[in-house]
């Protein structure tokens, strides 16, 4: 792991001004554009993380660490609450007083987001959600600070998440043993990378077994219960509904059997119904019907998070950790034959 002393050997200058300019101190002392460029250019090189024990020493605050959770403002926001959940149960586990702050951001436009690249807004961050495009603008400009990546990969940053792949097969293959012989799916407008790894090895598992799902068995609509429901009518209004149906959220299957129920349609009678569980557990085990998932253990993963700031504060964690937990399949009443 690379020190501050290896910074101002690659920037050619003293230690003591490698400190000043992280401190951003750089323009009371009069230090010049050309050795600020330098020195931030040889953090970003080396990916350097200034300590963070230090860092709060200097400001007076060495009994408080700030974690920016960065979480973009779309749909999942809706998620949210389970994540936070997850790290509150930690955090009072811990030996530490954390602060948390919550950092809304614009899907596709991470690099905006200076706080990320400041050495004195926060001690270390937790970035959900990222997009193609923000996950491969953070992986080219390292952020200088600790970072946690959930339910993302990368090889520069710790990483905490699930097996999304799998996730996708455990719900076609519990569909597929329930007896369904045609499947429609109703999927996020837009999808993101995990949504779209989910989708796609459930649509290949189905493809194995000889099920095959067109365009026309794909309704994309808004991740929420109204776009669950407008999806329902328009499978309705299609005719010949299918056996089953994989929806990538709970709140979409929801949705989805709200506007069943409403035309007199019957879960499971007349048609199976899985989700990706990512709300609430408890408005998918107490809907009627109640609804079958493949969870995302979300409060889990959050602690994990939570767990890496800590040994990465305590200097027990220097090079990037990954960690892949297994989602989990709950079988419930709408796929019950």
């Amino acid at each position: 792991m690379a020190t501050i002393k290896d910074v101002a050997n690659l920037a050619g200058v003293s230690v003591s001004t490698v400190s000043v300019i992280i401190n951003q101190k750089a323009e009371e002392r009069k230090i010049s554009a050309i050795t600020i460029a330098k020195v931030e250019e040889a953090i970003k090189q080396l990916n350097y993380q200034p300590s963070v024990s230090a860092r709060k020493l200097r400001s007076n605050e060495s009994n408080v660490y700030t974690v920016g959770v960065f979480w973009a403002s779309d749909f999942r926001m809706s998620f949210l609450s389970r994540f936070m959940s997850g790290l509150q149960s930690e955090i009072l586990k811990l030996q530490m007083p954390i602060d948390i702050s919550i950092c809304p951001y614009e899907s596709d436009k991470l690099r905006f987001e200076k706080r990320l690249y400041s050495l004195n807004t926060y001690n270390a961050v937790i970035i959900a959600n990222t997009t193609d495009k923000d996950n491969e603008y953070i992986n080219k400009n390292p952020l200088p600070i600790p970072t946690v990546l959930f339910n993302r990969e990368s090889k520069i940053y710790h990483t905490v998440g699930i097996d999304n792949k799998e996730t996708g097969k455990k719900a076609a293959v519990h569909l597929i043993d329930s007896g369904a012989k045609s499947i429609s799916m109703i999927c996020q407008k837009n999808s993101y990378l995990a949504m779209s790894k989910r989708s796609e090895a459930f649509l290949n598992k189905c493809l194995e077994n000889n099920i095959k799902t067109d365009k026309n068995d794909i309704i994309y609509v808004e991740g929420s219960i109204a776009g669950g429901t407008l999806a329902g009518y328009e499978l309705i209004k299609k005719g010949n509904l299918p056996d089953a149906v994989y929806c990538d959220s709970d709140s979409i299957a929801q949705g989805l059997i709200y506007a069943f129920s409403e035309q007199g349609i019957s879960v499971p009678q007349d048609v199976k119904v899985i989700a990706v569980g990512l709300g609430n557990p408890e408005f998918s085990r107490f809907f009627i019907p109640s609804i079958s998932v493949v969870d995302v253990p979300m409060e889990k993963m959050a602690a994990k998070c939570m767990k890496i700031i800590k040994e990465v504060a305590s200097h027990n964690l220097n090079s990037p950790s990954h960690t892949v937990f297994e989602s989990v399949l709950y079988e419930r009443k709408s796929t019950l034959s």
